[in-house]
């Protein structure tokens, strides 16, 4: 009897850090965008590998002034390509909305430009909903493909920075455009999901920023990091500071989603590098790896629901952009995409943690 009480209490000691370790269905993500935005890219193809890879959600961005570049004159036809590519692969889309025509900017001509007026932006929201959504246009457009109707919208992509929202500080303008634009998706389908903005660099600074000088009372739900670090501890330091700033501020039951996370494989192919972050082929397996299992062991208390490793596919040379560089495949100079080193370390993962 001593030993059989024994041997549960232990087994009752290794249950949680067992199960804590396991992750969602929808945990491993990745961003679908750069080589894949080409009318010539195989998107089909390449879903069904994202799916037989462990892939469940993508994340891709529509851009306003592409598909709105007049007033009511659309073009839905990349966002169509990757929609429907992804709904006969049987993978859900977080749709992130973000730049601004020309017609609709503070300042002309900049696509990361603040819409003069939020409700304009909101009713883009509205629009995309309309066609993307349950029961949307598109999907009766299309009987020959099963529905898979998009309910995860982000609401912009890293306002904090200058160069994504060009007139700042961007805190009450963003939290104008965050609200107006919620209100718009919720009142076309009101069981989506709306994610805020993301931030990067200095993220949970600007996020209690962000609360502090909103002038309103932000609405959302689940907020979003991009975590950029050169170590995985560093990584999940910070978004330990941001679900910090949200349980501060009334948020501690919103999920977090990162909509970014990677490394770069640009170490030893371009210059000058940033410093601990651009790795070779074989460390960004490695950092993968690491940032995945202290991700997974730490969910809980972070309450984070997905990881959308950013990207699936890269050109991997001749570029000053470290990002070009960060995918999980790479595109060879004869066209044909194949694994990095990377991705067998996300499908292992996969494995694992499932």
């Amino acid at each position: 009897m001593r030993r059989a009480l024994l041997a549960a209490a232990v087994a009752c000691l290794l249950a949680p850090a067992s199960a804590s370790a396991r992750v969602p269905r929808d945990f491993f993500g990745v961003m679908v965008n750069g080589l894949m935005d080409s009318p010539a890219a195989p998107l089909d193809a390449q879903s069904a590998d994202m799916r037989r890879d462990g892939v469940t959600t993508e994340r891709i961005d529509i851009s306003w002034d592409l598909v709105e570049p007049s007033p009511g004159q659309f073009d839905f036809s990349l966002s169509d390509r990757k929609v429907l590519a992804a709904a006969r692969a049987g993978l859900d889309v977080l749709a992130l909305i973000q730049r601004t025509p020309s017609w609709a900017a503070v300042q002309p001509g900049q696509p990361f430009s603040p819409p003069r007026d939020p409700a304009q932006f909101a009713a883009f929201a509205r629009t995309l909903v309309a066609r993307y959504g349950p029961g949307g246009a598109l999907w009766r457009q299309h009987p020959d493909v099963r529905p898979r109707p998009l309910r995860a919208w982000e609401v912009w992509n890293e306002p904090n920075l200058s160069v994504y929202w060009t007139r700042q500080p961007f805190m009450r303008g963003y939290a104008r455009l965050l609200n107006a634009t919620y209100a718009a998706i919720k009142g076309v389908d009101r069981h989506a999901t709306v994610v805020m903005a993301a931030m990067a660099n200095f993220s949970w600074r600007d996020l209690r920023r962000l609360y502090r000088k909103a002038g309103v009372k932000l609405r959302f739900d689940v907020a979003a990091a991009h975590p950029f670090s050169g170590r995985p501890s560093n990584a999940v330091k910070i978004v330990r500071l941001n679900r910090q700033v949200l349980n501060e501020n009334g948020a501690r039951s919103k999920p977090i989603w990162l909509t970014e996370l990677t490394w770069s494989s640009a170490k030893g192919r371009k210059k000058p590098l940033t410093k601990d972050w651009e790795v070779t082929e074989r460390g960004q397996a490695r950092r993968l790896r690491q940032a995945y299992t202290l991700f997974a062991r730490d969910r809980r208390a972070l309450r984070l629901q997905r990881i959308y490793w950013y990207t699936w596919v890269t050109i991997d040379r001749n570029s000053p952009n470290s990002f070009d560089y960060s995918g999980l495949r790479t595109m060879q100079p004869n066209g044909t995409i194949v694994d990095k080193p990377v991705m067998a370390a996300f499908r292992a993962m996969v494995r694992k943690l499932r």
